[in-house]
């Protein structure tokens, strides 16, 4: 090998080391920001988790909880110049502000919890999350498809978005893959923040004969869980595990590994990996599960059901995302 070789090699060496930034805890700093409540004991609450134990490590954080959608915008350029190194936002409705603010501020890294919208350019400082929600709807709507003795079941959600619809398309894929007589019921109230809503779409859900129902709505599925406690209705959660509720009544919780997911972002940007893409994480991946289920699932429902979740890990069996409403009734 030549000495001129060899220099070249030395020279991309250098270019390439001084290119990736290295950061020590304390030149670190993160901001959350979440459409809903930390009190929601689910989505909201497991990226505050997250937060927690960032800065328990040292690192300096800060967060804003129940945002709007016109103030995402404000509030991501309101952390960005006030120099915090990482942004996260925190569902798919983040998108789009993010990809408009990113591109302002070069220095600084922005993560969105959620798929990339259409037409949205992807900034070398901005990442994704195609969280591969629809996988846990559908072992959740498989258990409770099994579950059901009326035959009929029900699920509340949030906003129209892509991985609330095809969440919903696959509870109901799930449902019939395991009963092909089940009946479901979904609706969608259109707000995440409204427990009122939530009970009144579980109310006439149960009126409507289901004696199962998932929640995947946040604070709106604190209504949900409030009217499956009053009516003894089978319940299925949303975010983290929350079977603590009414652990006589939960079969599961679809989960999200949130924490360890926001410990990720900061990793990547002090290993120079972050940025430029969206990072596609699912059942195999072991960011989104369901949790233990409940200690009233029979055996032979509980071998069934996890017999379909180690399909889904192995890829023997692929869930479809179908990003069009299935159910059979939907208000």
């Amino acid at each position: 090998m030549n000495k001129k070789f060899l220099s070249i090699i030395l020279v991309l060496s250098i270019l390439l080391i001084s290119s990736v930034h290295v950061y020590a805890v304390e030149d670190v700093s993160v901001a959350l920001i979440l459409p809903g409540s930390i009190s929601d004991a689910g989505w909201n609450a497991s990226a505050y988790i997250g937060l927690q134990e960032l800065a328990e490590k040292g690192y300096e954080t800060a967060f804003t909880e129940s945002v709007p959608i016109p103030d995402i915008e404000g509030a991501f350029r309101s952390y960005a110049e006030q120099g915090f190194t990482l942004i996260l936002g925190h569902g798919y409705e983040f998108g789009e502000p993010a990809a408009k603010v990113a591109p302002d501020f070069p220095d600084t890294y922005f993560f969105v919890a959620g798929k990339k919208p259409p037409e949205v350019e992807v900034s070398p400082n901005l990442r994704f999350m195609d969280q591969q929600e629809y996988q846990g709807a559908y072992l959740c709507g498989y258990a409770a498809g099994l579950l059901t003795e009326t035959n009929k079941i029900g699920i509340v959600g949030g906003l129209e978005i892509p991985t609330q619809i095809s969440s919903f398309a696959a509870y109901t894929t799930g449902a019939r893959d395991a009963n092909p007589d089940v009946e479901v019921f979904g609706v969608l109230t259109g707000t995440y923040e409204d427990p009122e809503k939530g009970r009144e779409a579980a109310l006439a859900q149960i009126a409507n004969g289901a004696d199962v129902i998932m929640q995947i709505c946040d604070s709106t599925g604190m209504g949900v869980i409030q009217v499956g406690i009053e009516k003894g209705v089978k319940l299925i959660g949303y975010g983290t595990d929350q079977s603590p509720l009414a652990p006589d009544l939960f079969i599961t919780s679809e989960t999200q590994a949130i924490p360890a997911v926001v410990a990720r972002q900061v990793e990547d940007i002090t290993a120079g990996t972050f940025g430029g893409d969206v990072w596609v994480a699912g059942v195999a991946e072991g960011v989104i599960d369901i949790a233990p289920l409940g200690p009233f699932v029979s055996k032979e429902d509980s071998d069934a059901i996890l017999a379909r979740r180690e399909m889904v890990v192995s890829g023997e069996f692929v869930v479809p995302e179908i990003f069009e409403r299935i159910d059979n009734k939907v208000d």
